[in-house]
């Protein structure tokens, strides 16, 4: 339901100067948003229930929402002030900023109109593109808004490359994907007001890590191993399906979804798409290095769907496949909460367990982010020590791009 969706959903406004500033106005909207969805209308009183602010300062928001036409009185002066949503294409933007979608009896409630008016007042925004509009009766029909407004300024180049490769997870943990997502984070995180500058430099850190190329499959981190480990590495190679976090930009769009699959109640739809996301690095590697056993690194924190043991199940190969343990401590300590990597190949090396019955030629080790690279390195030393493998592999479903070299390999 929509009043669900929106008490659950918190973001902010654009003209709000300080990070302060801007989280105290964010409630104030989340409890306006929440009157209009309860009853169309509200009153300062209304909203002053929920709110740390005082009336002085709700006024001050009130009257910066009225000013910008996305809020108006119902009457001048007095008592009886009321506030509702005005229905032009401002209030739409700011409304779809809390929401993904509406239905013609969400817009009734919201706007504290009849259904039939609702509905008249979609049909034009939907008419001028405004809104666009999912499924046909007598099925319930969806409206969401088309965020078509700085598109505009973004070139050819910028929205391809945008639309496919970014994604920005919100506070309260909605996936935003492609330009959508690009808006929310320039104008809500970045704390800086010209995005199309913030596009370019999007655009120029890609060509930099990637090497330029457009169809990236995965990136060969080999050389980050030498770099931190010197003459002591038992990986014959390291691949990465994608970097953990870009600078400015923070973490990739698989780095995000990995996060969001793996974070409270796990998703596997999510796993699923993360899945479909390395088969084919696999299939590559598999194929190149005549890999004849896949094994897994054991996760540290327990969970009710490990998404390692996701992909061990929904993986399409013909190889073996193990799982390797993790002996457990009173104190479980993930690898990415030490900052030393001789802490870390301590970790590894007190804690997993390597074992198998058969011998192998060429193992694959996954996991799903690596950092110093220190447990592949560690495990891999185990395989090798205990002549399970000859040669150990890896496929990180990201990793670091600090410390290292990196060979990026197309998918041509």
């Amino acid at each position: 339901m929509l009043k669900l969706a929106i008490k659950l959903t918190l973001t902010k406004h654009s003209f709000y100067s300080t990070m302060s500033d801007m989280e105290d106005k964010n409630k104030q909207h989340k409890i306006i948003i929440n009157n209009l969805v309860d009853t169309g209308v509200f009153a300062v009183s209304d909203i002053k229930k929920g709110s740390t602010l005082s009336r002085e300062g709700i006024g001050k928001i009130l009257r910066k929402l009225v000013e910008d036409e996305i809020l108006r009185k119902t009457v001048n002066k007095g008592a009886n002030v009321k506030y509702k949503l005005v229905v032009n294409n401002k209030a739409l933007e700011f409304l779809f900023e809390y929401v993904e979608q509406m239905t013609i009896d969400d817009f009734a409630c919201v706007w504290n109109v009849s259904v039939g008016s609702a509905k008249k007042y979609v049909k034009r925004f939907v008419d001028d593109g405004t809104l666009g509009k999912f499924g046909s009766p007598p099925k319930k029909i969806i409206y969401s808004y088309n965020f078509q407004k700085d598109k505009n300024i973004f070139s050819p180049e910028q929205k391809e490359a945008i639309e496919k490769y970014y994604v920005y997870t919100t506070p309260e943990g909605r996936l935003l994907k492609g330009i959508k997502g690009f808006e929310y984070w320039a104008k809500n995180r970045s704390g800086r007001s010209d995005i199309k500058k913030l596009a370019e430099e999007y655009i120029s850190i890609r060509k930099k890590y990637y090497n330029n190329q457009i169809g990236v499959l995965m990136i060969d981190a080999t050389e980050k191993l030498h770099h931190i480990f010197g003459d002591n590495v038992y990986i014959e190679k390291l691949f990465h399906q994608d970097f953990d976090a870009l600078p400015v930009f923070g973490k990739t769009a698989l780095s995000q979804i990995v996060r969001t699959a793996k974070s409270g109640h796990t998703n596997k739809v999510l796993m699923k798409v993360i899945v479909d996301k390395i088969q084919k690095s696999i299939d590559k590697i598999v194929q190149q290095y005549k890999i004849d056993c896949v094994a897994f690194i054991p996760p540290t924190v327990a969970r009710k769907t490990q998404l390692m043991t996701f992909i061990a199940q929904q993986l399409r190969t013909s190889c073996d496949k193990i799982a390797f343990s993790k002996e457990k401590t009173l104190v479980p300590i993930q690898q990415k909460s030490l900052k030393k990597v001789e802490d870390r190949i301590l970790n590894a090396k007190k804690t997993i367990v390597v074992s198998s019955k058969k011998q192998y030629k060429n193992i694959l080790l996954i996991d799903d982010v690596t950092g110093s690279g220190s447990t592949l390195n560690e495990t891999a030393k185990k395989i090798v020590s205990q002549n399970i493998a000859q040669r150990v592999y890896a496929l990180t479903i990201t990793g670091s791009a600090k410390a290292g070299v990196f060979d990026i390999i197309s998918e041509a």
